[in-house]
């Protein structure tokens, strides 16, 4: 059966016809619908592909021969279904997007109540630190320098800087698990 007997069987209703292209082109219209609802449910592709056999079935004369190829038409069919329903799931998904801004807002602000005063106490036991690990985290880590840069300021061997921050870390790291 050629393409122009497949639409006139499917425009008199032939069922038979109908199913030979659903088996035929179910694959092909799946992996198209899936390339734009990729993080959409299986269901969401499924309902996408249903309703591009649907649309065929309700209008199989839209389609021509001449133009183009069955397979190109359901495949564009299924294309424009699946563009629509992205745009569907996003439009549902807007609305819970501003609660959970909001939420998420109010999360960071606790955050940022509790890091300041974390930074604070921080702050603190770095400066209790004694010289020159002192003024090596300060640099590290509040300045952003490398070690390079920090051993050359400094007058130190780098192994040194890096020996100072292990040591130094290893002193934060005892002091963070004491607090908890």
């Amino acid at each position: 059966m050629n393409e122009e007997q497949i639409r006139h069987a499917i425009a008199s209703g032939d069922a038979d016809a109908m199913e030979w292209v659903m088996n035929h082109y179910a694959g092909l219209l799946w992996k198209v619908a899936h390339s734009i609802l990729y993080q959409a449910s299986t269901e969401e592709i499924e309902e996408c592909v249903a309703d591009t056999f649907f649309t065929f079935w309700q209008n199989p004369d839209a389609f021509q021969s001449g133009r183009s190829s069955l397979k190109n038409y359901l495949a564009t069919i299924a294309k424009h279904k699946a563009i629509d329903r992205f745009r569907k799931l996003n439009r549902r998904s807007e609305l819970t997007y501003e609660d959970e801004i909001h939420a998420q807002h109010a999360e960071d602000l606790l955050v940022q109540l509790i890091s300041k005063e974390n930074d604070m106490e921080l702050k603190q036991l770095i400066e209790s630190f004694p010289e020159p690990e002192r003024e090596i985290m300060k640099r590290r880590f509040y300045d952003g320098q490398r070690p390079h840069e920090i051993s050359e300021a400094l007058s130190l061997h780098v192994r040194q800087i890096h020996n100072k921050l292990y040591r130094s870390r290893q002193r934060l790291k005892a002091w963070w698990i004491s607090r908890k």
